[in-house]
């Protein structure tokens, strides 16, 4: 019988740090079955971890749904996490500082190497839904915080399914343009031309119709980096958010983020052409995974340091992994 593992990892500080290990775990995630009664492997992926220029430290309760295929069929997996980190320099998060023990809801998160902080696996279930507590034990600059609640009945939620993404939300490079033609001149158009001027008038009229399809044609292709290829609605699907991020990654480095601020995205969608992506390397489709993450934000001054306790809605979908 097949158990599910979900991914760690350390926890990469980034200009938006990113959390994209996909190496697995040594121990076992608590088992839960498909919809087909099976058990299943399940590599697991954690939300991206946002940074913000005024935090002393930032902790995020998050709710996620993660689909993958698994062999022909895709599955939406469900699972809460814990995440924290703190620094000994406001918004700086390349340095963290140990905080001592930290935990949500009573469940102790697990620090890695770097002084992260992210939830143990021995649960997948913190009941999110309800209040949220944090406690933290303090450690050097980090004070000691107790029982700092989140009342419950305020997350942030995107309900637009993963089943209903769509396949084309993939990133799509710009292309190599082409100048416009030159327009030919006109030599033969007196009205009185002999037999020979008629034949080269004809001509100027082949090359003319021939520039004005070519020309359209280029017209197509100087536009076509510029053009909206496709987009991802937002607004009407989000409720309760203070910032919504939109995040296109691989497991081999391609790394694209967008923030934006549901109220003000126009035609309440999010619209990607491909200059988007110029300058981006190429991204590994087997590892490719989109995340729409809607978040609400709350900070208190503690001891004189600001820290924010964040709400996460994590939607993350791998289009074209399979195990």
């Amino acid at each position: 019988m097949k158990k599910i593992f979900y991914t760690a990892g350390v926890l990469a500080t980034l200009s938006v740090t990113l959390f994209t290990s996909c190496k697995k775990d040594k121990e076992v995630f608590p088992t839960k079955t498909q919809s087909n009664g099976n058990f299943t492997e399940f590599s697991y992926t954690t939300p991206f971890f946002p940074t913000i220029s005024d935090a002393d430290g930032i902790l995020i309760a998050a709710q996620v749904s993660n689909e993958k295929t698994v062999v022909v069929s895709p599955f939406v997996n469900m699972y809460e996490y814990g995440m924290a980190k703190f620094t000994n320099t406001t918004g700086n998060f390349s340095n963290l500082a140990d905080a001592g023990n930290v935990s949500v809801n009573d469940s102790l998160l697990v620090k890695a190497a770097d002084a992260s902080y992210l939830s143990t696996i021995s649960t997948y279930s913190l009941n999110f839904n309800n209040t949220i507590k944090w406690n933290v034990s303090g450690n050097g600059s980090v004070p000691t915080i107790s029982n700092y609640f989140l009342p419950a009945g305020s997350n942030p939620t995107y309900t637009n399914s993963i089943n209903n993404w769509d396949s084309k939300w993939i990133p799509i490079f710009p292309r190599i343009l082409y100048a416009v033609p030159n327009r030919p001149a006109y030599t033969h158009l007196n009205s009185t031309s002999t037999h020979t001027d008629t034949v080269g008038h004809m001509a100027d009229i082949i090359n003319i119709n021939a520039f004005l399809s070519d020309s359209t044609t280029h017209n197509k292709d100087s536009t076509y980096n510029a053009t909206n290829q496709y987009a991802i609605p937002i607004t009407r699907f989000t409720s309760n958010a203070d910032t919504v991020y939109i995040a296109m990654l691989d497991g081999s480095g391609f790394s694209y983020i967008r923030k934006m601020v549901p109220a003000n995205v126009s035609d309440s969608a999010a619209n990607f052409k491909p200059n988007d992506f110029a300058g981006y390397p190429s991204f590994d489709i087997k590892t490719f995974n989109l995340q729409v993450n809607a978040i609400k934000y709350n900070s208190s001054v503690i001891n004189s340091k600001k820290y924010y306790f964040l709400k996460m809605d994590a939607n993350i979908k791998y289009y074209q992994a399979t195990k």
